[in-house]
């Protein structure tokens, strides 16, 4: 009986050693350090739901701030509007009723030049930057004399007394001078608001055709003759300015002191030239390169129609720190692997040991980068931020590895790794075009400087059993 147990004595003795071999190999280390990076992942998480919740507020406050200054503008038009009546016939039962039906006809110009001058600003609100403009537009061109004849076969009236010339533009908020308009070379005839069609929401001015004094392309009630017309007008907005290309030929010419512009929409310029003191754009769309006719029955489509057309430029500001912080956070993962390898590294080449615990504390120190740099970008910029961040970050880890394993090599050698890992991060960041490559590339070499060190660590220990 004696005997037996001593047996059993000596196996649990074995097994208990072989489970603290276990433990204490780097095999395990290394199986444990992969877990606590899964562990991570959750307040990496809360970080990457912080920076949206930030980001959210301050689209919050920039939507605010264009409620007041002007928001994305577009500018769709000119049209003449000529409304008419046509006769319909229905059956009730066995009688024939006709029932006349008002309806409006939309004349396209024959030509359209556009001249626009944006001048752009940076506006504050609190801690957030909100980038508008004000855009000077010039506005010319010809109407071929209107033929009802493509819109209606047998129109029973048309009330040429009535027709207007509508001008299209989203945010009528944002006009900031009095508007007016020239035909045929008479004095100015100020617009009026709206787009002058009864039951309309398009936003918009006109300017009614008979109220035209001098050179008045209509006598009475009759048909109107073609002219030439001439406008300016002046409004602020935000983010876009977009254009429609109404005419047969449409040609649009823009200056503006914004250097980074994004050019969007159903057409891109024929020209354009970027410098960092603005830009210069300017497109050429004939009537052929859009599936729009020179005229239809506006009750049904009215000058909407030409919005899938709308073509422009964004104010783009390339800096936006919430992007940046959040493309950084992409890289967390990796980030957290290459700095734990590097402790790692240290503790299996050295006679000093690094707790679990330890770890866990370094990990959380890297996640909380993230929310210094959220925090000092909204107030000094993503610069001056990432290089606080991550010195103070880098620097605190860096001395807490060398307490840790009461060694000052140590200590220097994950400074070194930071400052590296943290280089090579915000140059990532700034090759906008490259950044994945880069990401890739920085990761493979991670992994093949670590292959390569790791090559002759006993991962089992059996080695140091042995001796």
């Amino acid at each position: 009986m004696v005997g037996r147990l001593e047996i059993i004595e000596t196996q649990m003795s074995e097994i208990v050693a072989a489970v603290r071999r276990m433990l204490e190999s780097p095999a395990f280390k290394l199986c444990l350090i992969g877990f606590l990076i899964l562990l991570l992942l959750l307040p990496l998480a809360m970080a990457g739901a912080l920076v949206s919740e930030r980001e959210a507020r301050a689209q919050g406050v920039r939507n605010e701030v264009a409620q007041i200054w002007g928001q994305p503008q577009s500018l769709n038009g000119p049209f003449i509007v000529v409304p008419y009546t046509v006769k319909i016939e229905t059956k009730d039962g066995d009688k024939r009723v006709e029932t006349v039906v008002e309806r409006r006809a939309v004349f396209t110009p024959e030509q359209l030049d556009i001249t626009a001058d944006s001048s752009s600003q940076v506006l504050h609100r609190g801690l957030y930057d909100v980038n508008v403009y004000t855009a000077k537009v010039g506005v010319s061109g010809r109407f071929s004399a209107p033929d009802m004849s493509l819109v209606v076969a047998d129109p029973q009236t048309v009330r040429w007394n009535d027709a207007v010339l509508v001008l299209g533009l989203s945010d009528v908020s944002g006009l900031k001078e009095a508007a007016s308009i020239k035909i045929d070379g008479t004095q100015d005839i100020p617009f009026a608001p709206s787009i002058g069609m009864a039951g309309s929401e398009t936003s918009g001015i006109h300017v009614r055709l008979s109220n035209i004094a001098s050179g008045m392309p209509i006598a009475s009630d009759a048909p109107l003759k073609a002219f030439a017309f001439e406008a300016s007008l002046t409004f602020t907005g935000s983010g876009q300015l977009s254009f429609a290309p109404v005419a047969r030929e449409t040609r649009i010419a823009m200056t503006s002191d914004w250097s980074s512009p994004s050019f969007s929409g159903a057409f891109l310029p024929a020209e354009r030239a970027v410098t960092d003191r603005g830009f210069t754009a300017s497109w050429r769309v004939p009537h052929l390169a859009r599936s729009v006719p020179e005229a239809w029955v506006g009750n049904d489509q009215g000058i909407e129609r030409l919005h899938p057309h709308l073509f422009g430029v964004s104010f783009y500001q390339p800096v936006d720190f919430y992007d940046l912080v959040n493309r950084s956070a992409k890289y967390s993962v990796l980030f957290l692997a290459a700095a734990f390898m590097a402790v790692f590294l240290l503790e299996v080449r050295s006679q000093k040991r690094v707790h679990w615990v330890q770890y866990v504390f370094t990990g959380i120190a890297l996640t909380f980068f993230y929310v210094l740099l959220l925090s000092l970008s909204e107030h000094i910029g993503f610069g001056k931020s990432y290089l606080i961040a991550s010195a103070a970050t880098g620097g605190m880890l860096a001395v807490y590895v060398s307490r840790a394993m009461h060694s000052h090599k140590a200590g220097v050698a994950m400074a070194g790794v930071f400052t590296l890992l943290y280089g090579m991060l915000y140059l990532i960041l700034r090759l906008e075009d490259y950044a994945l490559l880069a990401g890739a590339m920085l990761g493979f070499a991670g992994l093949t400087v670590v292959m390569f060190a790791t090559l002759r660590i006993d991962w089992s220990g059996s080695q140091q059993r042995t001796a």
